[in-house]
């Protein structure tokens, strides 16, 4: 065969290849965006498009790596794996004793293919992440995987298709009942005398007292926080950021979790430092955190993430009209900046 039919031969395939992925059609649930205009909708929905082609992971949500990515999918109400495909038959998968012992908890994403009789096959792991007695970050971990393989290896799914379906994810979630979890052990190594008075010393606002204290216990959320609460009253915002960011990711407390993100984020807005501590905005769950972590992206030049964020924020927003005028207003003022990132998205495809 001559070198010019062999390139001709590369060249379609490559150019089949491209247009499979192209036209591989991304799914999303019929939502109404009743504060943006369709024309709005469709440029967001491009968007994430472009950005699918270049996250091939975020095809579907649940694998997703990329938090614009998925925060985009999230916005637009991308369909999960599991609302695109219907098990008929699952089973929960039994907690590891292990696991209990060591009060750890996490997830497992899986993937598979569903075969055209409804079952499943070619089992693979994609992720696994646990925490022990609640204390983040979560780490890879493989304590729930075996048990997360048998449950799959049981799902059955309803396959019109006559063909295999590949690469489906699941994920499975594991977390203990509040009666099975030793909540003693938040403040574990903190004799409750310190903790009366670093009360008392928060009421009265003494924080270089609530400092000496910090650095009397031994490291944990608790000593950052202190430690943060401290330097941020002390006019020493870049080193209570510092505080707060260790104490994040070692607070298994959901009380002082929401303060602590909450100041990071204004932290991080005021400081123009955003770029260094991006990660809290991986989860969000409040209005205030969907409105920082959007103003801290759009500081940064990030149109797409700070848009993305801001919608959230309009949509948990519950009776407060001002706010709703103040993220309309930011969500229109970005139109033009998207338009750019989707040609500039589109020339490096």
């Amino acid at each position: 065969m001559s070198k010019f039919f062999t390139y001709l031969l590369i060249f379609l395939f490559l150019g089949f290849v491209s247009a499979n992925e192209e036209s591989k059609n991304i799914n999303y649930e019929n939502h109404e965006f009743v504060y943006l205009d369709n024309d709005y909708v469709q440029l967001l929905k491009d968007i994430h498009h472009q950005l699918v082609l270049k996250n091939k992971d975020c095809f579907y949500i649940e694998t997703c790596g990329d938090i614009r990515t998925r925060k985009v999918g999230e916005m637009l109400y991308q369909k999960k794996a599991s609302s695109l495909y219907t098990s008929i038959y699952k089973e929960t998968p039994r907690y590891p004793s292990k696991a209990k012992e060591k009060a750890a908890e996490g997830y497992v994403i899986i993937k598979f293919d569903i075969a055209p009789d409804g079952t499943t096959n070619n089992h693979t792991v994609i992720k696994g992440k646990c925490i022990e007695e609640r204390q983040y970050p979560y780490k890879d971990c493989t304590l729930f995987n075996s048990a997360v393989i048998k449950a799959a290896k049981k799902l059955k799914y309803a396959n019109s298709s006559a063909a295999t379906i590949k690469d489906v994810p699941h994920k499975f979630s594991f977390a203990l009942e509040w009666e099975e979890y030793d909540l003693g052990k938040v403040f574990v190594g903190i004799s409750n005398r310190k903790l009366d008075r670093s009360k008392t010393f928060i009421k009265n606002k003494d924080w270089e007292s609530l400092k000496k204290l910090g650095e009397s216990i031994s490291d944990s959320y608790v000593k950052f926080y202190w430690l943060g609460l401290a330097a941020e009253n002390l006019n020493k915002p870049e080193l209570a950021i510092k505080h707060f960011d260790s104490a994040l990711k070692l607070g298994p407390d959901p009380l002082i979790t929401k303060d602590v993100k909450r100041r990071i984020l204004t932290l991080a807005y005021n400081l123009n430092v955003f770029s260094s501590y991006a990660e809290v905005c991986e989860i969000t769950t409040t209005v205030y955190e969907d409105y920082m972590c959007g103003m801290n992206s759009l500081q940064i030049g990030d149109s797409i993430s700070g848009t993305a964020f801001l919608v959230n924020a309009y949509r948990e927003n519950s009776g407060n009209s001002r706010l709703d005028k103040i993220l309309t207003d930011l969500i229109d003022s970005q139109r033009n900046w998207l338009k750019q990132d989707l040609a500039s998205l589109q020339s490096s495809s």
